[in-house]
């Protein structure tokens, strides 16, 4: 019996959808070619103005947001992307890294590659959802370079906005007495890192909120420069306290 009318349709509808070419996975170069399209010289003299370096197409987070949509976590093209040098490349490539998979080795040669400050706190942000972030945690706080101290506070901060209850007391603990002690003798971008880091067990760990407040109180203003740019260094308790009073966090911690 031959399908007829409405089935007849539906029939051939499936049989056209079934000839339909395989949606082609994107390869670094399509993406490339996506994000040069996508970029804009004022985004670009932004990013140039925060640090970042050339090549750069100059792409906003909000259109990188589609592509990471797109791809998903895909840590061999994240690879890919990071080779190419292309500093929009390997901010999206941080937005697809795997972190389930991403290796060690890969996290520091990554590091090692990072002279922005986008890319080193998306790195952390990265590391501190892996297996490897207790490790990358102990090796980058007993660092003395700007850019691992960077990353390691960064880690912390973005372990606690993600998963607080997880991190270990001894690193909040350890972590609270460095910054207490020593803040202003680090260099600029530590400083930026530390104080990010107090902000977010001041909101995150109320059980060690009071020290928190101890510890800003205690160092005072924190002064970083940030360049020809616009940014601004928060105090910490004022930090604390407004997050804590947004209706947004008021409903979180319901």
């Amino acid at each position: 019996m031959q399908p007829k009318g409405n089935d007849a349709m539906t029939v051939k509808k499936k049989v056209a959808n079934s000839r339909k070419s395989p949606i082609k996975p994107p390869t670094v170069d399509s993406l490339l070619a996506e994000l040069e399209s996508l970029g804009t010289a004022q985004t670009r003299k932004t990013y140039l103005r925060h640090g970042a370096s050339e090549p750069l197409f100059g792409v906003k987070f909000g259109d990188l947001r589609p592509l990471q949509k797109r791809v998903g976590y895909d840590q061999s093209l994240a690879c890919q992307l990071w080779g190419t040098g292309n500093c929009d490349a390997m901010t999206l490539a941080l937005l697809v890294a795997d972190p389930a998979s991403v290796r060690s080795s890969t996290i520091d040669a990554w590091l090692r590659d990072s002279n922005y400050d986008l890319l080193t706190g998306m790195l952390a942000e990265l590391t501190s959802k892996s297996t490897h972030r207790m490790s990358k945690w102990k090796k980058w706080s007993r660092a003395k370079s700007e850019r691992e101290l960077l990353a390691a506070y960064s880690l912390l901060a973005s372990w606690l906005v993600a998963e607080a209850t997880s991190v270990p007391q001894n690193v909040f603990v350890d972590a609270l007495t460095t910054i207490e002690t020593s803040i202003h003798d680090q260099p600029n971008r530590a400083r930026q890192g530390m104080n990010q880091a107090l902000i977010a067990i001041g909101i995150y760990r109320e059980d060690y909120r009071q020290r928190a407040y101890e510890v800003a109180n205690a160092i005072g203003k924190v002064d970083v420069d940030h360049g020809d740019t616009s940014c601004k260094t928060p105090d910490a308790k004022a930090y604390i306290d407004r997050a804590l009073a947004s209706p947004r966090r008021r409903k979180s911690n319901c």
